[in-house]
């Protein structure tokens, strides 16, 4: 299968910077600081989502992201999250790719910043091809060479190509 079926134009930023106040050092909350990151990342990656017009509800699908963040953090390490949800706002499965330069807090079993955000929404209505499609992301991202390639890449062409599987 080929994820650049899913990954379509304006689905991916190489540059992800979302604005958030530094923490006063007096009254910081590492934990509450690391919330404020991940809803403004999400946020963000939902205006991707939004901006190609194949979303019925923003607000919806962000608080369906959201939430599932909430219950369960989507970041896997070795600088990489995987915010996913199945949600009856989309019509499609689709992914987004967000690369963070700097790297977000995004709370990951390695304490490591997150670099890469890939998230895959897929519509309630087709369950299979959308785990399907997250277990093949998954499996991309596994490897180190992805990982460099996509981190040295200012090429969106570049990124359509490493998730048709040529790297």
């Amino acid at each position: 299968m080929r994820l650049s079926n899913f990954l379509q134009n304006g689905f991916v930023c190489l540059d992800l910077r979302t604005c958030i106040d530094p923490p006063d050092e007096e009254e910081y909350d590492r934990e509450r600081y690391v919330q404020k990151v991940k809803e403004a990342v999400i946020g963000d990656v939902v205006d991707l989502f939004d901006a190609t017009g194949r979303v019925d509800n923003r607000n919806k699908l962000f608080l369906d992201l959201w939430n599932r963040e909430k219950k369960a953090c989507t970041a896997v390490g070795n600088g990489i999250a995987i915010p996913h949800i199945r949600s009856k706002k989309v019509k499609d499965v689709m992914i987004g790719f967000a690369r963070s330069l700097e790297g977000v807090e995004f709370d990951a079993p390695d304490g490591e910043p997150v670099h890469f955000l890939i998230v895959v929404v897929g519509s309630s209505f087709q369950p299979d091809l959308y785990l399907k499609v997250y277990r093949q992301v998954a499996e991309m991202f596994r490897f180190d060479g992805v990982r460099n390639l996509l981190h040295e890449t200012w090429s969106v062409s570049d990124v359509y190509r490493m998730f048709d599987g040529n790297y």
